[in-house]
């Protein structure tokens, strides 16, 4: 029989010991099995022993330890508000910043087919996992709790529920802490071309077409946190649903 030599790097601090074994079989029609073994220790050896199909419920536990391992492999940075699998929750901070707006068909109302000028944006949180892409906005320059009110984020390409538009943005591959700037440059320099969705993106005379060129054109020196649209919800209220919708 051949053996194979293998070593484990513990990603974080302590000691890890060897307690279960999981042992996948493939089917010749796509189907598998998993059978989970404990490992008994035969003269100071590990030595597998008699298993058990795995259940639906342990494999799902297991893909989510495992996917929580793998979503942060050590310090979280403030920015970092939840992580559960692959699906991680972060807050930008409020700050002037780059955005460009490609609206031919609205030349008129936004000053121009093409503008772009760093303007103040509000605080932000995201949302993304393997499913979902999301962002709301949020008052104020303190870090949200899950206490803190969430609002519509008022960009183009946002639908009343935070569902980003992708169209022919690259998306990110992974939900790593490392890859937050890229997501993060993934939608906000991305092109802002059009509303998404019937429901009110600012409170603004005028509407969304007048806040942004009112916004490009230099009127506010700091983002005006009183044209925000209230979700009515919070982000402690918002974490139970987001994986599963």
């Amino acid at each position: 029989m051949n053996q194979a030599e293998f070593s484990i790097v513990a990603p974080s601090a302590g000691i890890v010991r060897l307690r279960r074994a999981v042992l996948i079989y493939d089917g010749h029609q796509g189907g598998a099995l998993a059978t989970v073994h404990d490992i008994e220790d035969v003269d100071g050896e590990p030595v597998i022993g008699a298993g058990q199909a795995m259940t639906p419920r342990a494999a799902m536990e297991l893909a989510r330890t495992l996917l929580k391992r793998a979503a942060h492999g050590g310090f979280l940075p403030e920015t970092v508000l939840y992580v559960d699998g692959d699906l991680i929750v972060w807050w930008v901070p409020p700050a002037r910043r780059h955005i460009v707006f490609l609206t031919p068909d609205r030349a008129e109302q936004m000053g121009g087919a093409e503008r772009g000028e760093v303007v103040p944006h509000p605080g932000l949180v995201f949302a993304a996992s393997s499913r979902l892409w999301r962002v709301w906005a949020v008052r104020g320059r303190n870090r949200p709790t899950p206490a803190t009110p969430l609002y519509q984020a008022p960009y183009f390409n946002v639908d009343v529920r935070g569902n980003i538009c992708r169209g022919n943005v690259p998306v990110p591959e992974g939900t790593t802490v490392e890859k937050i700037e890229v997501w993060n440059d993934a939608f906000l320099r991305s092109y802002f071309t059009h509303p998404n969705g019937p429901g009110k993106l600012v409170r603004y005379r005028g509407g969304a077409y007048a806040f942004w060129r009112d916004m490009l054109d230099g009127r506010f020196r700091r983002f005006p946190e009183r044209v925000l649209v209230d979700v009515k919800t919070t982000l402690g209220g918002l974490l139970g649903p987001t994986e599963g919708e």
